[in-house]
């Protein structure tokens, strides 16, 4: 398994947590610790910000780099001409030529018949290498189910961590691996969620409960919450990338180094199904 460097913290403000912007001096110095850690992806987005133009303008451009993309609203769109034009914006904007992989960033906008002229509008650019791979972001293992009948990605990327084991337990990891999937998973701090030292209010008791569950165990046996986020992720071998956040140089760096241990095995007992707590889209 390898790290991946998500980006959205470079051109917004991501995460529960996360209020500062990183300044130029902190970026020049994440931009070494990437390069001297043989990192080698980073993840990014359209809807991230100013993420694209601040990667375009910096050495990250050289490293693999993987952008979502979205249909916008409105249906009144010659789809073909649409996705061309994304590309060829976010291309300009990372100031590269062609890009590693374009991950459609809701699996609604493939259904019908706008899907299916989405998917090979796409799929022609993979054709002129314009685009390396075509995948998918997923929120839960139901939405892979849905798009799998017609279509089999290059890559998927999923949440994963200590309380959200939806992926292992609907059994598509092995799935995905069987057909040559490579597997991105993200959200291993959900949020911040799983790492803050500090006491959640305005949440239920039931969740504070759950993720107390977590805290305490990392707690009793001396593993700090970030170790015990990233090496529960580390220890399935059939997951390919894990794409971490991170708020400033000090922790990306502390990030890298406790990833580097030995490894801790976490047990899977902190898991729930409980989507108002394990999906960032249904908090307040």
């Amino acid at each position: 398994m390898k790290l991946v460097i998500g980006s959205a913290q470079l051109g917004m403000k991501y995460g529960l947590f996360n209020n500062k912007p990183i300044s130029i001096k902190e970026f020049k110095k994440i931009e070494k610790l990437v390069f001297k850690s043989n990192i080698n992806f980073i993840d990014t987005a359209i809807s991230y910000g100013d993420s694209e133009n601040i990667i375009g303008n910096s050495k990250l451009k050289n490293l693999n780099i993987i952008t979502k993309i979205k249909l916008p609203e409105k249906k009144d769109i010659y789809i073909k001409d649409w996705v061309s034009k994304e590309i060829s914006k976010s291309l300009n904007r990372l100031k590269i030529k062609n890009i590693y992989g374009v991950l459609i960033h809701d699996y609604r906008d493939l259904l019908g018949k706008n899907g299916k002229i989405y998917l090979l509008s796409l799929q022609e650019l993979k054709k002129k290498k314009i685009i390396k791979k075509i995948g998918i972001s997923i929120y839960s293992p139901q939405e892979i189910k849905n798009i799998w009948k017609f279509w089999k990605p290059d890559l998927v990327q999923v949440p994963f961590n200590p309380l959200d084991n939806r992926i292992l337990d609907s059994g598509w990891v092995d799935t995905l691996k069987k057909f040559k999937v490579k597997i991105f998973v993200r959200s291993v701090f959900l949020q911040g969620l799983l790492i803050n030292e500090g006491q959640i209010f305005r949440m239920k008791r039931n969740y504070i409960i759950l993720l107390n569950k977590f805290k305490n165990w990392c707690y009793k046996n001396n593993i700090s919450l970030l170790q015990g986020c990233l090496h529960f992720v580390k220890q399935f071998k059939k997951i390919d990338y894990l794409v971490i956040g991170f708020d400033n140089y000090n922790q990306l760096k502390e990030i890298i180094d406790v990833f580097k241990k030995k490894q801790i095995i976490i047990p899977r007992n902190f898991s729930t199904n409980k989507k108002n707590l394990i999906d960032p889209r249904k908090w307040n």
